[in-house]
């Protein structure tokens, strides 16, 4: 399409000033990852309490497994068939539908039952854990997609990042949900600790429930109505609600779009375009959750065997005490590596770049995973604390790197036809890495000091790889989407609003 005007009311997306409604997008997006965290990362909290109540002790190693990788496992196809759909269906009809399955499947999750032995509980839970996996693996393409098509070009890649930021609070606040509600039922009868990881993964249905009505009221994106459904009209007045302005629309631009040929994802053009983005972001999302999960759900068994945490066979009149420590050092982690990391990526994403601090985060990840690895029995004997410091720098630099722009930047190199499906291809493929890491781990013998050790210099490998695949990727910052998809190319745009809405709305102030 090289030659066509960027459409008016695309240009005024790109050059809008910050204004109220990019931080309503942000909170309804954001708090849809606030719960993708907390439900993702709250079950290791809990795997103690699910195993004290219903097996007298730990849970066998089988049935960890399942009850912490299953919620991943959805996450698999729930990203690659509402990426799909959103494309396909428009980003708001679909957002809705992933909200509402995660609030019923984050209640049904605490609320598993089973008329037959207890242990069947933790059967119905993983069933509906997979199913919250599906609604958690949909919000990732459809919430990046939404926020990058409504942001302007200028401050996109923070508007994304402070979107995935709330990853982090959502991740703070299973740690502090865990300690205030183990602490209340810590002097309670022991039939009343089942109530326990009851209630902290049903608190996860809070937070989505109370941001659906907000989601069903957002537009759908200007992009989508313009590009995909080739309706001007309706995209210049949804689009002149939002920013208070009136854009003309441009019937005839979207005429001639609908005259060219438009590529497929399965297509030679496609191949020569994209296939090497599409590599880039589908194998560096893969190492990077292959690192970041592992380290996230079993942060209770590496600090176990570093000597933080007391192992498992714990006072039988004070079972979730170990649960209270645990669920304090999973907090102070995210409260002084996680968070900083993803602030910094919402400062400086849109100065220095999303490949430059991918690269950067890639790194210092793969130093910081050596430096917990190489000296791991110094650690172990002389400098428990130093473990545990060096252990969130690496979730810092995972913040600030690879695990917000993996999210980032399939959200804006991709065209819009093909920009969810491409977004949930790329988060799907870096699921697939978790539940790689995830299994792997269940399967070393992770009581013996030497396995860890190793899986510890597997993880740094996979850090190196992701900073090569890296280089394989475009820089995004400060470019129009359609610029950079070459959907539509700019013929020296104006750059101000006098020249793409109405003459009776030229005071509107646009950057």
């Amino acid at each position: 399409m090289a030659g066509n005007q960027q459409l008016r009311v695309l240009h005024a997306l790109d050059v809008a000033r910050t204004q109220l409604y990019h931080f309503m997008a942000i909170v309804i997006a954001g708090m849809g990852f606030f719960t993708d965290a907390y439900d993702l990362f709250s079950i290791s909290l809990v795997t103690d309490v699910l195993g004290h109540v219903y097996y007298q002790g730990q849970l066998p190693r089988n049935i960890y497994a399942a009850v912490t990788g299953i919620a991943l496992c959805g996450t698999v196809p729930g990203q690659l068939v509402f990426g799909w759909l959103g494309d396909k269906m428009g980003r708001k009809r679909i957002y809705g539908v992933t909200l509402l399955l995660m609030v019923v499947s984050s209640l049904a999750s605490g609320l598993s039952f089973s008329k037959r032995e207890g242990r069947n509980v933790v059967a119905v839970l993983c069933f509906f854990r997979f199913w919250l996996g599906v609604s958690i693996g949909g919000d990732y393409p459809l919430s990046a997609t939404i926020m990058s098509e409504y942001a302007n070009k200028r401050t996109r890649g923070a508007f994304i990042a402070a979107v995935f930021a709330m990853q982090g609070f959502g991740n703070l606040a299973a740690g502090i949900v865990g300690m205030i509600v183990s602490a209340a039922f810590k002097g309670s009868r022991p039939s009343k600790i089942d109530y326990v990881w009851r209630i902290v993964l049903m608190f996860g249905a809070i937070p989505a429930a109370l941001t659906f009505y907000w989601r069903m009221k957002m537009p759908e994106t200007a992009r989508y109505t313009a590009l995909i459904s080739k309706n001007a009209k309706k995209a210049a007045m949804d689009m002149s609600a939002v920013l208070n302005v009136n854009i003309v629309p441009d019937d005839e631009a979207v005429s001639q779009l609908v005259r060219q040929d438009q590529y497929g994802l399965f297509s030679i053009a496609f191949l020569r375009r994209h296939g090497l983005h599409l590599l880039g972001t589908t194998v560096c999302w893969f190492v990077l959750d292959v690192t970041f999960y592992s380290l996230n759900i079993f942060m209770k068994d590496i600090f176990m065997d570093v000597g933080l945490l007391p192992r498992p066979d714990w006072d039988q009149n004070h079972p979730l005490q170990r649960m209270i420590t645990m669920t304090a050092l999973h907090t102070l982690i995210a409260f002084c590596g996680t968070l900083p990391g993803s602030f910094f990526t919402v400062a400086f994403v849109d100065r220095i770049g999303r490949v430059k601090i991918q690269l950067i985060g890639f790194t210092m990840m793969t130093a910081f995973m050596f430096c917990l690895a190489f000296p791991y029995y110094y650690w172990m004997k002389h400098c428990k604390s130093g473990f545990a410091i060096m252990y969130g720098f690496t979730f810092f630099f995972a913040n600030f790197g690879p695990n917000t722009t993996t999210f980032i930047i399939p959200a804006e190199i991709f065209p819009a036809r093909l920009r969810s499906t491409c977004h949930g291809i790329s988060g799907a493929v870096g699921k697939l890495g978790a539940i790689v890491g995830v299994f792997s781990f269940l399967n070393t013998d992770y009581n013996t000091d030497d396995n860890i050790r190793i899986f510890l210099f597997v993880l740094t490998g996979c850090n190196l790889v992701g900073f090569i695949f890296t280089l394989l990727l475009p820089e995004s910052k400060g470019k129009s989407l359609e610029d950079l998809t070459g959907e539509i190319v700019e013929a020296d745009p104006p750059d101000d609003a006098s020249q793409t809405v109405s003459p009776q709305h030229i005071h509107i102030v646009l950057l």
